[in-house]
């Protein structure tokens, strides 16, 4: 047990004091901090812009007198990001040379009545079209109700909202709302990257730290003094922690954002769009998940004899996490589909299809019991099997041949029985 504490430590320590841990914690802090500010910054940056709002030339053919007209290009109550100047006795040519000329950013031609009106817009951005086109709608709307002597409590009944409610097909399910529905979705999606992620980062982080050992020498010293089967889940558990590690920093740098941004943490939790529950399921599917591929990867280190084959002998993780993180991202639409449900008894895609039928599917509680016994189970196989291969393929050297040697592995482990 000393031995395991030990290993445990003294990996946490190499890992955590490593120059690229410091750098990428340092960096991932200040762009979450930048990330939960980013409104903040963004107006820092847009102050000084007051002055650049779109400009648009209002050329006015209609045949009313230029009622739109006049009140477009008149003092407005709302503050609106593109303002409108009136081009009196001039030409649409005339108006779009002076738009080519860059005094105008754009210019909009008026024709027909108020209660048929045709608008025409010379600019190429989607978004100033849209604050066009929202600004001349509600002006044709208030200008046609006063014509019409529509007062203000008829006014609001017109566009009173109806009282609409969805309820569920099942009875006593509830079902989420549009901001619960984003924030799952963002959820899930976030938590099968972090899987991903760590697949690729840690498993080959920790295939490395066995070849480098196993490649200097240090392993033959090692084994004579530690057993390999500790020094393994020793190296797992170290590099676990440091990943935790990583994740608390991370933490604290939202807390420190959060705060900055003047935002109340406890009633961020505490609201309907934050679904612990999910969250709850992402943190113990990244957990097997990691044991999972961590344990294939501390074997496949040490069935390698040389840090340059490392890549290539995790590249089977990789595929794997890869497949299982496509097939969360094309099945965001169809969560119970048959391929989905069956694709998630498959320990290897498990942790990742879990998230995405617990968050946007529908799932019985059973059935989560049971995906999550097989990522118990198959953790712990693995992890056997990875042990027994670890033991006899830390003693071997040669080319890198994934049947041969795991049958050599195997046989080695049995004789130092």
């Amino acid at each position: 047990m000393n031995n395991f504490g030990t290993i445990v430590a003294h990996t946490l320590s190499a890992k955590i004091r490593t120059k690229s841990f410091l750098i990428s914690s340092a960096f991932m802090m200040l762009l979450i901090i930048g990330l939960t500010n980013i409104t903040t910054i963004i107006d820092l940056f847009s102050d000084g812009d007051s002055d650049n709002a779109t400009k648009i030339a209002v050329v006015d053919d209609s045949e009313d007198a230029g009622i739109i007209a006049q009140s477009l290009t008149g003092p407005s109550e709302f503050e609106e990001e593109t303002t409108f100047v009136l081009m009196d006795n001039q030409s649409l040519e005339d108006a779009l040379n002076e738009a080519e000329d860059g005094t105008y950013d754009g210019v909009v031609q008026l024709k027909g009545t108020t209660d048929s009106l045709d608008v025409s817009l010379y600019n190429d951005s989607t978004t100033v079209a849209m604050d066009v086109e929202q600004q001349i709608q509600r002006l044709k709307e208030g200008v046609l109700t006063s014509e019409l002597d529509i007062n203000e409590e008829q006014l609001a009944a017109v566009y009173q909202p109806i009282a609409f409610e969805q309820l569920s097909l099942e009875e006593g399910e509830a079902v989420e709302s549009e901001e619960e529905s984003a924030a799952s979705f963002f959820t899930v999606f976030g938590i099968t990257y972090v899987i991903f992620f760590i697949v690729i980062l840690f498993s080959t982080m920790i295939a490395t730290e066995v070849a480098t050992e196993k490649s200097s020498r240090v392993m033959e010293l090692l084994v004579s003094s530690v057993n390999p089967v500790v020094q393994m889940f020793g190296k797992l558990t170290g590099i676990a922690l440091a990943g935790v590690v990583n994740l608390f920093t991370l933490l604290i740098a939202f807390v420190i954002g959060m705060t900055i941004a003047g935002e109340n943490i406890s009633e961020f939790l505490s609201s309907d769009v934050i679904d612990l529950t999910l969250i709850g399921y992402g943190i113990v599917s990244i957990v097997l998940g990691y044991f999972i591929f961590g344990g294939i990867a501390a074997m496949l280190g040490a069935l390698v004899s040389r840090t340059e084959e490392v890549n290539q002998s995790v590249q089977p993780l990789i595929f794997l996490a890869l497949i299982g993180f496509f097939i969360v991202s094309f099945s965001q639409g169809s969560p119970d589909s048959p391929f989905v449900t069956v694709a998630s008894y498959i320990p290897f895609f498990t942790p990742q299809l879990l998230i995405l039928r617990v968050g946007v599917g529908s799932i019985a509680p059973f059935e989560i019991a049971l995906l999550i016994g097989i990522m118990v189970i198959s953790a712990v196989i693995i992890n056997v099997i990875a042990a027994r291969v670890y033991k006899g393929g830390v003693l071997m050297y040669g080319k890198l041949s994934f049947k041969k040697n795991i049958k050599q592995a195997l046989a080695v482990s049995k004789k130092e029985k």
